[in-house]
């Protein structure tokens, strides 16, 4: 235990010792070349931990990770065996020149590490820097297939100050490097995964399907030196469930309103109040949208698409249910011949709609006590009539009737005939005239019942119509996203395996 206790002691204070020796005219303003016109080679990658958010109103990326640098400073070389093997060091970033590499395309708070953390120190001067970083980069996001899209963010990163005579970025050895030339003359070396997704935490809202690295060096116009920069492509696809459900379903339900709103029956007032309700809905999710999506005018976002189609679908059906509400009230107009022999006869029996039987025979009986009242009030003041024409006939065929009927007939009784007459034939009038006045109301019923039956009609095309139309616009515009076709599976991660030692 003491002597444990002693050789830790041994090698705190060898430790020191190398520290002091190593920092003692260490200047870390200078760049650690042994030559002015020597580079300093400085391996870097970006580690990737996960995709925090993506801001598509601002348009931004939110990512965490951690930087990897590792460069050699030869003024920070020694022998172990002079320092009781003491190998490596553990040395704070504030006592050593760092690389100044920078987020070019940074969009919001520092560029550069939060935090400059301690940095590995080897004894042949390899220096091994990872500082942990939260970035805010630019994101051009394209919204055309939005809530179906795919999004291709970049982060750009480069020394700030060097230039590429002086500091060289240069990507791990990888055995998929891929040398390019671009049409402007400049170089690019491609690496498949260029980003190191070792520990990445998968998100909630995206796929990530690559992360393809590129080392540029190109030429400007200002300068003779070239500007060298690594390039990170995140290719992000989103997950549909969120949209698809929250969004996308709802949208869907809003637009088959329209059509159903003609499988109301006319007499109903609120086939106009549906219409309302569904445009309402629709510019409910409108607001919704905007504030979701980026305010360009470079693309129409999908859903968007999908809404104004929908809309207009829903204006198209008001203006439907006016004219079918308009014919549903033609009352007593006389109906033209074709309407009559195409609506009624053709698309009646093309839709199976025809008046029902049982319908008229309700309508008939309802008619019948006062048809059948009239016929005998009618067939009495005949028979009345009859009876009378047979009595003056008798008159004169029998003495004794004649004197009886001199006797009714006499001064007396005549004007009570005769008003008994009067009375008869204005009854018999008045009833004629009210059979008349039934059948006339029998028939503007017929004619109402007629427009009644080709507002039903017409309901049931526009029904047809909207309802096809609808699907098919539903089909297409949702169906047309690439990525609802895309069969690509997310970039999987391989985690190193833990070695366990079972005991014996």
């Amino acid at each position: 235990m003491v002597a444990q206790v002693c050789l830790s002691e041994r090698h705190l204070s060898e430790s020191n010792r190398l520290f002091e020796d190593l920092f003692r005219t260490y200047q870390k303003l200078v760049r650690p070349v042994v030559k002015p016109n020597e580079s300093v080679e400085i391996e870097f990658q970006f580690k990737l931990l996960q995709i925090l958010d993506v801001h598509e109103k601002e348009q931004i990326l939110s990512t965490s990770g951690i930087l990897n640098h590792v460069w050699t400073d030869h003024r920070l070389r020694w022998s172990p065996e002079e320092y009781g093997n003491v190998s490596m060091l553990h040395v704070p970033g504030e006592r050593l020149w760092l690389p100044d590499i920078i987020l070019y395309n940074n969009a919001d708070g520092t560029p550069t590490p939060r935090k400059i953390t301690k940095a590995d120190l080897y004894s042949n001067g390899s220096i091994r820097w990872t500082p942990p970083a939260i970035y805010n980069s630019l994101c051009l996001i394209d919204t055309q297939w939005f809530p179906y899209d795919e999004q291709l963010c970049t982060l750009k990163f480069g020394s700030w100050t060097y230039s590429g005579d002086e500091l060289d970025l240069r990507q791990p050895d990888s055995d998929d490097l891929e040398n390019i030339t671009l049409p402007d003359g400049s170089c690019e070396i491609r690496v498949e995964v260029g980003v190191d997704i070792t520990e990445y935490q998968e998100s909630v809202e995206f796929d990530l399907l690559s992360v393809v690295g590129s080392r540029h060096e190109r030429y400007y116009p200002c300068c003779d030196f070239p500007a060298i920069d690594i390039t990170y492509d995140l290719a992000i696809r989103r997950k549909k469930l969120f949209y698809t459900v929250n969004l996308m379903i709802p949208c869907i339900g809003i637009a088959m309103l329209a059509s159903f709103v003609f499988y109301l029956p006319s007499e109903s007032h609120n086939k106009i109040t549906l219409c309302i309700s569904v445009l309402v809905a629709l510019t409910v999710f409108f607001l919704l949208l905007i504030e979701i999506i980026p305010p360009t005018s470079t693309a129409t976002p999908l859903i968007a698409k999908y809404l104004l189609f929908t809309m207009i679908m829903v204006s198209l059906s008001v203006a439907a249910t006016t004219f079918v509400l308009n014919i549903h009230h033609q009352g007593i107009k006389p109906m033209p011949t074709f309407i009559r022999t195409f609506v009624i006869q053709f698309l009646g029996s093309s839709m199976l709609v025809y008046k029902k039987p049982s319908e008229c025979f309700e309508k008939k009986k309802k008619r019948m006590p006062i048809n059948d009242a009239l016929r005998y009030l009618d067939d009495q003041f005949k028979k009345v009539e009859q009876v009378q024409c047979k009595i003056e006939k008798a008159t004169l065929s029998y003495p004794t009737v004649i004197s009886i009927n001199h006797t009714l007939s006499n001064d007396k009784n005549e004007p009570v005939r005769r008003e008994l007459r009067h009375k008869i034939r204005k009854i018999s009038k008045n009833i004629k005239y009210i059979q008349k006045d039934i059948q006339r109301e029998t028939n503007n019923e017929d004619m109402r019942s007629d427009w009644k039956l080709v507002a039903m009609l017409t309901d049931r095309v526009f029904l047809l119509i909207f309802s096809l139309v609808i699907l098919a616009g539903t089909l297409v515009v949702t169906l047309t996203a690439p990525s609802l076709r895309d069969t690509r599976i997310p970039v999987t991660v391989y985690f190193p395996e833990v070695i366990t030692y079972d005991d014996e």
